[in-house]
């Protein structure tokens, strides 16, 4: 019997099928942060978001992750401050190989910068860094790197401008509920 597995798999379902689902963001936040998620106090996540290893996750200042995301911390996840993701974004950090005899499984850190704007839906790979200011469109599918202040939509994401941005901001979200 394989008792790492057996963990991660109780932790799975305690986390995205209970936890996930509690009206309240502080008591979802404290079990979060007790699960060893690196979380800072006015960070929020959405209720209905799964979260696959929360200690290999951390999310900055006043980063907002909307309802019903997907943040896999397998290969690790970090996202900047006064960050917003919209809901049903999906991030991962972790696929199989395509050409290996047994579809090996492989881990690859993804970075999300400071001031970013993930629209909704959208979904990014394994070992992919958005870099700061930038902005991914609703839809759009991202591997790879972007540059500070990318405008990225698509599948494959594209860069189809810059993002005109020339001053620094602060997300103010408050939310007691979901």
């Amino acid at each position: 019997m394989n008792w790492d597995r057996m963990c991660f798999d109780a932790q799975y379902i305690f986390l995205n099928r209970f936890v996930n689902k509690i009206p309240s963001w502080a008591i979802r936040r404290l079990i979060y942060v007790k699960c060893g998620m690196h979380l800072h106090e006015n960070a929020r996540i959405g209720i209905g978001t799964v979260v696959i290893c929360p200690h290999n996750i951390s999310i900055g200042e006043r980063s907002v992750i909307n309802e019903n995301c997907f943040l896999d911390g397998r290969g690790g996840l970090k996202i900047g401050r006064d960050t917003s993701i919209s809901a049903y974004t999906k991030i991962l950090s972790a696929s199989h190989r395509s050409n290996g005899k047994n579809f090996q499984y492989y881990t690859r850190k993804t970075i999300i910068g400071k001031h970013v704007w993930i629209g909704l839906g959208a979904v990014i790979l394994d070992g992919s860094k958005v870099e700061d200011d930038t902005i991914i469109g609703a839809g759009a599918v991202l591997k790879g790197c972007t540059s500070k202040k990318d405008i990225m939509v698509g599948n494959p994401a594209k860069c189809i401008k810059k993002r005109e941005m020339h001053n620094d901001y602060h997300l103010e979200y408050k939310a007691f509920f979901r």
